[in-house]
């Protein structure tokens, strides 16, 4: 049964819909110690969702945070390029800005050199409830994937899978997430439609 809207999706729901796109029964629950699939589920799962959230910019992920070093900073007469390490989010799965000029990000530590650092990052979000309906599509299809192989044994299906996921859905996801991402006035597209709509004005400065 497919969730309503009204139900918040859970990880067995997810799983449930990749199986589905597989052609296989739905499962009761997601046990290392049980079906095949159940257990296919268990091992890809998470990575699959992972891999899926460094894959886009997506926003219901995007956290923001103020790291400081744990050195002592710069002295006075120093250079400007010495570096200071900031260690990043426990949760952090991908860095999208850094309020630096000049950075570099080595492991999990970004280096620079303030002492006080915002970064803006992509999550490690496991709360399905949270998820982009267009997230969600793309997890199935991911999972489904990574399932295809081990449960059918056929390429052609994975192949066609892989390209729904690579050139349809993370591409569509993007725009998406690039149109709601910005308002209305920083949005790169807003001279672009501006220019469209009054032809007459277009060396206004915008």
């Amino acid at each position: 049964m497919i969730p309503s809207s009204a139900t918040p999706q859970t990880a067995l729901d997810i799983c449930n819909l990749a199986l589905a796109k597989l052609g296989e029964a739905p499962l009761p629950a997601i046990d290392r110690n049980a079906s095949t699939a159940a257990r296919l589920c268990y091992m890809h799962y998470h990575p699959a969702r992972r891999e899926v959230l460094v894959a886009n910019r997506w926003t219901f992920a995007q956290q923001t945070a103020t790291l400081s070093s744990a050195e002592a900073p710069p002295a006075a007469t120093a250079t400007a390029t010495q570096q200071l390490s900031h260690t990043l989010p426990q949760n952090c799965l991908r860095v999208l800005q850094v309020s630096s000029p000049s950075w570099v990000l080595r492991g999990r530590s970004i280096f620079c050199p303030q002492a006080h650092i915002n970064v803006l990052y992509i999550a490690d979000v496991e709360d399905p409830a949270l998820f982009d309906p267009l997230f969600t599509e793309a997890l199935c299809t991911l999972l489904a994937c990574k399932l295809c192989i081990p449960l059918t044994a056929s390429t052609t299906a994975r192949q066609m899978l892989t390209d729904e996921y690579n050139r349809l859905i993370l591409p569509k996801a993007a725009h998406f997430n690039a149109v709601q991402s910005a308002s209305n006035d920083s949005h790169p597209l807003r001279k672009l439609l501006r220019h469209s709509a009054s032809p007459l004005h277009y060396n206004e400065e915008l």
